[in-house]
């Protein structure tokens, strides 16, 4: 929260400042070990290494009257790992909690809850800022390509834009217009 507190003046409607938002909130999350922007279709998985990944992406922007709508794109995403199903100690005791062979199941548990605590932080501890009507969110699971799996989170959000949009003046004097 000191993040915002120390950055009250950021006019937070400029596309720079919500992705730097988004990539900073990510950064300070316990779990997340990678942050990135854009295309996650575009990312290298071999570039990243740590794991969980978390990137931001905006979608569309719409001007209103006053307010800025982002169409914002979040992705928490995990490599998703075999499990070797290894028992462990002297009574040869099994214990895997969800009977696959892989660990997608854990990654949506933990990137979901990743997911809610970026959004519920922004909709409730951010002034600047509102989500508005739902979050739609959609597990995923090599959809990439790359082994990953995770939660795709789409939402608009809208920040205060104080008018006259453009600082310049644009029109010539003496035009006939």
């Amino acid at each position: 929260m000191s993040y915002l507190q120390n950055n009250a003046a950021v006019n937070y409607t400029l596309y720079y400042n919500v992705i730097e938002y988004f990539k900073t909130i990510m950064q300070n999350h316990p779990t997340i070990q990678s942050v990135t922007q854009g295309d996650i279709a575009q990312i290298d998985d071999e570039q990243y290494q740590l794991y969980p990944l978390g990137n931001v992406n905006i979608l569309a922007a719409n001007f209103n009257t006053n307010t800025t709508d982002y169409t914002i794109q979040l992705i928490i995403a995990d490599k998703i790992k075999n499990k070797n199903n290894e028992s462990v100690g002297r009574t040869n005791v099994l214990d895997v909690p969800f009977y696959k062979t892989d660990d997608t199941i854990d990654i949506w548990a933990n990137t979901l809850g990743v997911v809610n605590d970026l959004t519920a932080f922004t909709q409730y501890s951010v002034e600047s800022f509102d989500i508005n009507e739902q979050i739609q969110n959609e597990p995923f699971a090599e959809r990439f390509n790359n082994g990953l799996a995770g939660w795709v989170s789409t939402f608009t959000l809208t920040t205060h834009n104080d008018r006259p949009r453009c600082l310049y003046n644009l029109y010539p004097s003496g035009s006939a217009y």
